[in-house]
């Protein structure tokens, strides 16, 4: 009797396994089409943004689908662990920043739309732009391997959250931000569009200010005065500015 009484609990245990394993598979499906989707929908949009016409459109084009992609993928996988975690927080800012970003892509491919447009040297603004996007993937890989698992692309605080000051953290609250910042300024000066520079300016970095007052407003009320001590003495985004 004892036998097939635990021969039954192995057996049920087992199927409880396949049953978890199963539907944890159909979850990674679905974030990955998901995923999939967003970044081909973004590629298209860009594309007709920018007429398909020029190298400068189709470079906007892939950098697009591949941006969206990987937040997609990334979204819907933090969501899922962080809700289970009780670490996350709604965020209005962060989707509309990504709705910005990709407006801007939108922006620089129309204006390069000109079936004229041919390859051409880089020349002063393609280098300076560059240089502007190296710079920025440098301070975000450098403030997320300070944060370590902290670093998400969703809004989230856990409960054995802990301050960093590694890093670009020793000397500014958001370098992420900072880097996202410098990314999209290098990107218009490289494709030389004036209307993703604006844009920028003039909606993507309000929306992400807002998404730091909303960051910060969290990080103060689950580590009360320690954050005040730490944010006074670190720039938000800007060294000597802000």
């Amino acid at each position: 009797m004892n036998r097939g009484f635990f021969g039954q609990g192995g057996i049920g245990a087992a199927s409880t396994h396949r049953t978890i394993r199963a539907r944890s598979q159909r979850a990674m499906d679905r974030s990955r089409r998901s995923a999939w989707a967003r970044g081909l929908a973004a590629a298209v949009l860009v594309g007709f943004a920018g007429a398909w016409n020029g190298p400068t459109v189709l470079a906007l084009v892939v950098a697009s689908g591949l941006t969206a992609f990987d937040l997609g993928r990334r979204d819907r996988d933090e969501r899922s662990k962080l809700a289970a975690a009780n670490g996350f927080v709604r965020d209005p800012y962060g989707t509309a920043m990504q709705v910005a970003f990709l407006l801007l892509m939108c922006a620089g491919a129309f204006e390069n739309r000109s079936p004229d447009r041919t390859w051409e040297p880089p020349g002063g603004y393609g280098v300076a732009g560059m240089a502007m996007i190296l710079l920025g993937v440098r301070l975000r890989q450098s403030a997320a391997r300070a944060l370590g698992r902290h670093f998400t692309v969703v809004l989230s605080v856990l409960p054995d959250h802990e301050l960093v000051s590694s890093g670009p953290y020793r000397w500014l609250r958001h370098p992420n931000y900072a880097g996202l910042l410098l990314i999209a300024l290098g990107t218009g000066i490289m494709v030389r569009s004036p209307l993703f520079l604006v844009g920028t300016l003039a909606l993507w970095l309000p929306l992400a200010l807002l998404r730091i007052r909303a960051e910060e407003r969290v990080l103060r009320g689950h580590l009360g005065e320690r954050w005040n001590e730490y944010a006074n003495d670190r720039w938000s985004l800007l060294p000597g500015l802000y």
